[in-house]
């Protein structure tokens, strides 16, 4: 891996290390202040959704369209505008259609819900919505910035979000989750707007906007963006089947016990943390890379960019996975068992954490993999294996929950089915970018002296593991302390 990719990578992991660690301490307090009940259930529904579009029009399929069309168009400054122009109107109409039809919406998301539990969630998805217009802007003007090799502002901005609920935790009460609530909605789309603030601060002085500038300016905004839509459109079935999963996972969850949702989404966290910042912050960082040697027919330069990205990655992943899966319990414990979460919420979230960890190595890989399909433009067949994910998916939580009789181990059965999605989508983009071709990237004398290393490390780690969770314990209530 070159020097300056490695060197956006580690700029852009720090950024999203700086906003997952935020994100840790939001999860506390949301622990905190709303437990695994009612509540926090009610709350991450209302979230859940503006995040659900969002990564379907915004980080989903418009990244894997814009790009790729942006890189080969030679009115990059008209394109823009029509881009932006065009999305802007969609995406506020749908957010006005989603305030006054949030009961409906809500129902969709979560059909478990009976009608007073809608009746409160409700006006707290109309507000979070709105979230998801200033977001699709931020997204849009990432795209650009990340193209010009900017990767931090956008990788850190996300901070943003986390830091709202941090600060809404000052002037809320514990033993009122419903004003709660309320408070972490509206500072959720206040950080949306303080989040679009610092990318326009960010871009003022870009190249392209001054292209887009021109382009208002002598009225040249005219351009086909037939080719876009095409890939945009077949982006949406990929990326919605992915968010579809999620949302399957929400629906199911709140047809089984109270706090199912819950269990998922801090479990969750967990699971996106070495995933997002590993797999997501090389992947934002190798697509235009990729993008550029192949539009130069370099497609050897690629492929060894991408056994480098590979090998990377899945070292970070599997001791990411397996250090989580020996510490699971410890770890939510750790995080989230206080206030209103008790000793048994914690428990279930490790056991969902760790079913989820199963899948992490091949979650991981297949993003770096799909970027083969989006740079060659097969986002119609990328999505048809999302889809056949979100199928196999479904059709394992279901039977898993049919024959688990203890309702407490049903939501394992929800996260299970996810990992054994995520070796689907492996094995279909390894199929697609040609299982000799994938081989060809693998050096199978470093595998054996990797999994040599990674045995001993295993046996070490689990010989020490009471000194080591009593060095963590401590650490943790120290900067406990100095905070208090």
């Amino acid at each position: 891996m070159k020097n300056l990719v490695f060197k956006n990578f580690i700029i852009n992991a720090l950024g999203i290390l700086f906003s997952r660690v935020l994100g840790l301490i939001r999860d506390i307090l949301i622990a905190l202040f709303l437990g695994a009940g009612l509540y926090s259930d009610i709350f991450f529904v209302a979230l859940k959704m503006p995040a659900f579009f969002r990564r379907i029009f915004a980080e989903g399929a418009f990244n894997q369209s814009f790009l790729p069309n942006f890189t080969k168009v030679k009115k990059k400054g008209a394109f823009c505008v029509g881009v932006l122009y065009q999305f802007s109107i969609i995406v506020f109409l749908f957010c006005l259609l989603v305030s006054f039809f949030s009961s409906f919406f809500t129902k969709i998301f979560a059909f478990g819900f009976d009608e007073e539990t809608i009746k409160l969630a409700s006006p707290l998805v109309a507000i979070n919505f709105w979230y998801l217009f200033f977001i699709f802007i931020v997204t849009f003007i990432a795209a650009l910035l990340n193209y010009r090799q900017k990767f931090f502002i956008t990788s850190f901005s996300s901070s943003l979000f986390n830091l709202s609920i941090v600060i809404a935790a000052f002037f809320v009460d514990k033993n009122n989750p419903h004003e709660t609530l309320y408070y972490f909605s509206y500072f959720i789309v206040l950080s949306g707007i303080a989040q679009l603030i610092l990318h326009i601060i960010v871009f003022y002085n870009n190249r392209i906007l001054k292209a887009m500038k021109l382009s208002l300016k002598f009225r040249k905004t005219k351009t086909n963006l037939k080719s876009f839509y095409g890939n945009f459109f077949h982006g949406i079935l990929g990326s919605s089947a992915t968010q579809f999963s999620s949302l399957l996972d929400t629906t199911i969850a709140s047809f089984l016990i109270t706090g199912s949702i819950s269990y998922l989404y801090y479990a969750n966290r967990i699971f996106q943390l070495p995933l997002a910042l590993f797999a997501i912050a090389l992947t934002q960082v190798a697509f235009p890379k990729i993008l550029k040697y192949l539009k130069s027919n370099q497609e050897e330069l690629a492929l060894e960019f991408m056994k480098k990205a590979l090998a990377f990655l899945s070292i970070l992943l599997i001791f990411s996975s397996m250090i989580g899966i020996i510490f699971a319990k410890e770890i939510t414990k750790i995080l989230f068992e206080r206030g209103n979460f008790s000793n048994e919420d914690a428990l279930i979230t490790a056991y969902v954490l760790i079913a989820y960890l199963l899948g992490l190595l091949p979650f991981g890989l297949q993003k770096i993999l799909s970027l083969w399909l989006y740079a060659k433009f097969k986002q119609k067949t990328a999505a048809f294996i999302a889809f056949k994910a979100l199928i196999l998916s479904a059709l394992c939580s279901i039977v898993f929950i049919l024959f688990i009789q203890d309702e407490k181990n049903k939501i394992l059965a929800v996260a299970l089915s996810s990992s054994i999605s995520a070796f689907y989508l492996l094995l279909a983009n390894i199929k697609e970018f040609g299982f000799k071709k994938f081989f060809s990237l693998i050096s199978w004398k470093f595998c054996i002296l990797f999994f040599a290393i990674f045995a001993l490390v295993v046996i070490l780690l689990l010989e020490f593991k009471t000194n080591i969770i009593f060095v963590f314990v401590y650490i943790f209530e120290f900067i406990k302390g100095i905070i208090q």
